[in-house]
Parts: structure tokens; sequence; C-alpha cells
């Protein structure tokens, strides 16, 4: 597993960008949205584009962040098929 820390620089209205190295590696796009963790004193963005397979099977949106995707999708194909 590689790790890379940048330092970013708060502009005005509070927004920051992210290098290209960044959204090129993730493949981010203008209107991506970005998930915002605080553990303890860190801050931590995340970014997941959302599975075909999800969207296909109608729960890419209802997926909370506390349950695994893989485990969600198996609970809700069961659902589906009335398992």
């Amino acid at each position: 597993m590689s790790f890379y820390k940048y330092k970013v620089k708060v502009l005005s209205g509070y927004r920051v960008s992210l290098p290209q190295e960044v959204r090129s590696r993730f493949n981010i796009k203008i209107g991506d949205e970005l998930d915002l963790e605080v553990k303890g004193g860190k801050l931590i963005i995340s970014f997941m584009k959302e599975s075909p397979l999800m969207m296909l099977a109608g729960i890419a949106e209802e997926a909370s962040s506390d349950v695994a995707g893989d485990k969600l999708f198996l609970n809700e194909l069961k659902e589906k098929l009335g398992d």
C-alpha cells in the first residue's frame, strides 16, 4: 500500500483544490462528491465512485458508511430474492 501526503491551502469560501495527481489517480471530475470524516484529530477525505452493479441493484444511494458494500449488496439481493 502506497502512502502519499499532500499539503493544500484553504482558499476564500473555505475551498481547497485537489492536486492534479490525486484527481487523475482517482478520476475525480467536477461535480463528484467527496466524503469528509473526522476521526480524532484527523480529517479524512474519501472518494468512491458508485459501483455499476450497486446502481443496477438500486441500493447505491442507500448505502451507509458503517456497512461494507459487499455485505450490503448481498443483504439487499437476499431481500429481493425473498430469502
